[in-house]
């Protein structure tokens, strides 16, 4: 059927139908590109982010009882004792309460490295927990050095793996919930170029629709004005088209029934209406030919035409300008009666004037982003006045609504994120309600983490920094202890030296005994009080080593906490363990030299007593000297034998004091650097503090993290030390 057999409002409904299908098209996108973002939100906030805080609560619980075992072990009360394994239960029960929806949510996944993950966590845990059930059993029996033994060689690495896969299982979910976000986005943008294509098609189709409908309406209608235009003129003889089944076809059938009463009327008059129907509107009958008033009333009737034609064809090309926007001429003055043709035309230009500068005064505002202006209402009626009520309606609702979002946007950037977009929006501003009071909601949950990672890296830092300064000080103090036990060390030497000399002249008066037997129980007892200082001076160097051996120790046990630390700090403190690792092995291997030396110490020092004895020995039996000079000469040669022995012995114990200093310096050169780095990163958990402080967040959002309570290294090193030296 053609569209011109349609009625005015079926075409209208065709038209507003199409307009109709594509909008619905448009919300069908919508709804399945917001639905995909949805899905990738639910995946981020209910499944991945579930998933990471359960690990960093396996971190927490993991980290935590490391140093509560490294507590069981160093505590000296037995109360202390008690708290540390009550913590490391209480811990062990948290970490159970994450495993089993954590179990659940990887069952579900389909990424395979999620659960190859958990199951290294798992497998480590299986190897560690063992470890530390044999600490706490050693602990428990009494023998302490056993439980560091196992604490340090074993638990402590299976502590620092154990949490480095937990931290791979974080990362991973992390990397997942970026891929999540970047998905979200590719299908917002993707929406945004849909929704500016399909609104250009509906805008092109709106265009073509509305065309077409006012040449089917506006056409038949010039027929019909050309149809009475030649009734009006008294052209009687045209034939009017009546085949239309619209309004306008009944329009012309009845302007064809009044066509044909005029003919049988206005016969006389067919000439005139032939011709002015051609078009030949100049046409004039002809008065002269005409008797009587006939001619004055062709004449008039002529003139009439005339006139009447002018009127009408200037009020149709004012029209026709008027039309297309051109207001530029103004309707001819008219006297009398047609005086209201110029009223009205003026009227018309007038209200088109007034609607054109209103619709233009509230176009230029909103395209400076002023919609706070408003039309005049009150200056019109009708339509024109529901358009510029429209227009007004429109403008403050943009109003309003951009000014609430421009308030939220204001609080972000000046970081208060406490402010939301309230009031009952409709369509697209409900929308961005919704979306802007979500980003903020998403912005307060991010700086609220960050805010909290910030705390936890700050404390640890500090931690850190602390330990490390204590280590600083007690390597420092161990350097100081050397260059004594150094300095005690060629003492020691040079008495030995001195002894050893003695000895060979006692050996060689011994051959004239007999003569000099006064002199030689002089020489015996000045050995005599010899061999008792180098006995004091051994055992003095004895107690030196178990000094150093002990320092040794704390610096091993500050070197497996600077690694636990390290292994929290997750990536920051990759470096920082290193210097630990390195540190720790130093530590090690100054304890066993510690040990060499005072087994060879210990060595001397039975030699020393033996000498002693001798020399005591070798008193008593001077009355004898006379008859038993042989046997003196065999003893003194003995003497002279183990002098020299005893001053080779010192010789190396000196050698290897000298490897413990350079190996001490080397030490302090470590802990340096280790401070240094925990000076660092103290620093940039400080700016990263101060970064995200200039938010402000609501009270529920806003959970800063306490420092947890720690006590100062030397306070927990410093009574294992004295017990180790005792």
């Amino acid at each position: 059927m053609h569209i011109g057999q349609l009625r005015i409002g079926q075409r209208l409904a065709v038209g507003f139908s199409i307009l109709i299908a594509l909008m619905l098209l448009l919300s069908a996108v919508g709804i399945q590109r917001v639905g995909r973002i949805s899905d990738s939100l639910h995946t981020i906030n209910d499944i991945n982010s579930v998933k990471q805080r359960h690990a960093i609560n396996f971190r927490g619980s993991v980290h935590d009882r490391a140093i509560a075992l490294r507590d069981v072990v160093l505590a000296e009360s037995r109360d202390d004792v008690l708290a540390a394994e009550a913590q490391i239960e209480t811990l062990a029960a948290f970490y159970a309460a994450s495993a089993a929806p954590l179990d659940a949510l990887v069952d579900q996944s389909t990424d395979p490295r999620e659960a190859a993950i958990l199951a290294e966590i798992q497998a480590i845990e299986a190897t560690t927990l063992p470890l530390a059930a044999q600490v706490r059993a050693l602990r428990a029996s009494g023998d302490i050095a056993g439980a560091q033994q196992v604490l340090m060689s074993e638990a402590a690495p299976a502590f620092v793996t154990w949490l480095a896969r937990i931290n791979a299982f974080i990362d991973l979910q992390e990397g997942k919930n970026q891929q999540e976000a970047v998905a979200a986005v590719d299908a917002t943008d993707g929406f945004a170029t849909f929704m500016l294509v399909l609104t250009g098609l509906a805008l092109v189709a709106g265009v073509i629709i509305a065309l077409a409908l006012t040449r089917s309406i506006t056409r038949p209608l010039h027929a019909t004005l050309e149809a009475a235009e030649r009734v009006s003129r008294g052209d009687l003889a045209g034939t009017i088209a009546t085949g239309r089944r619209d309004e306008v076809g009944r329009v012309l059938q009845a302007m064809a029934r009044m066509q044909d009463q005029l003919r049988a009327v206005i016969a006389a008059q067919r000439a005139m209406a032939e011709a002015h129907a051609a078009g030949a509107i100049s046409y004039r009958m002809d008065a002269a030919a005409l008797p009587g008033d006939y001619g004055v009333m062709v004449a008039g009737t002529n003139e009439l035409v005339a006139a009447q034609l002018a009127v009408k064809m200037q009020v149709i090309d004012l029209a026709r300008r008027y039309a297309v926007g051109d207001l530029s001429q103004d309707m001819e003055r008219l006297p009398g009666e047609k005086a209201v043709i110029t009223e009205t035309m003026d009227a018309v230009k007038t209200n088109l004037v007034a609607i054109n500068g209103e619709i233009r005064r509230l176009v230029d505002a909103a395209a400076r982003g002023d919609f706070s202006e408003r039309g005049d209402a009150a200056g019109f009626e009708y339509a024109f006045r529901a358009m510029v009520d429209g227009l007004n309606q429109l403008m403050e609702t943009a109003d309003a609504n951009l000014g609430d979002v421009s308030r939220v946007l204001r609080a972000i950037a000046e970081g208060d994120l406490t402010q939301r977009m309230q009031g009952d929006f409709q369509g697209v501003f409900a929308r961005m309600r919704d979306d802007a009071n979500a980003t903020v909601a998403q912005l307060t949950g991010i700086v609220g983490r960050i805010q909290e990672a910030s705390g936890a890296i700050g404390t640890a830092s500090s931690e850190i920094a602390s330990g490390n300064n204590d280590l600083s000080r007690r390597t420092e103090q161990q350097a100081a202890n050397l260059e004594e036990t150094a300095a005690s060390m060629e003492e020691l030497t040079s008495t030995v030296r001195q002894n050893a000399d003695h000895a060979r002249q006692a050996n060689q008066l011994a051959i004239g005994a007999a003569t000099v037997a006064s002199q030689g129980g002089d020489v015996v007892g000045q050995v005599v009080q010899t061999m008792s200082d180098i006995e004091q001076s051994s055992r003095k160097i004895a107690d030196i080593i178990s000094v150093i051996d002990g320092i040794a120790f704390q610096t091993n046990i500050l070197a497996l906490n600077a690694a636990v630390e390290a292994a929290r700090a997750g990536e920051q403190g990759r470096g920082f363990a290193v210097v630990a690792s390195e540190v720790r092995t130093l530590a090690q291997r100054s304890a066993q030299a510690a040990k060499e030396i005072k087994s060879l110490i210990d060595d001397s020092t039975g030699k020393v007593e033996g000498g002693a004895a001798l020399a005591a020995q070798a008193g008593k039996t001077m009355g004898e000297i006379v008859t038993s000079v042989q046997r003196v000469t065999d003893i003194m040669s003995e003497i002279a034998a183990a002098s020299q022995e005893q001053a080779s012995g010192i010789e190396q114990v000196n050698r290897t004091i000298t490897h413990m200093d350079e190996t001490t310096q080397q030490n302090a050169a470590l802990v340096e650097e280790a401070s240094a780095a925990a000076g660092a990163m103290e620093a940039q958990a400080a700016a990263l503090a101060a970064t995200v402080a200039v938010f402000r967040l609501d009270a529920a959002a806003a959970s800063p993290v306490a420092p947890r309570p720690h006590a100062p290294a030397q306070k927990v090193l410093r009574p294992v030390a004295l017990a180790h030296a005792g």
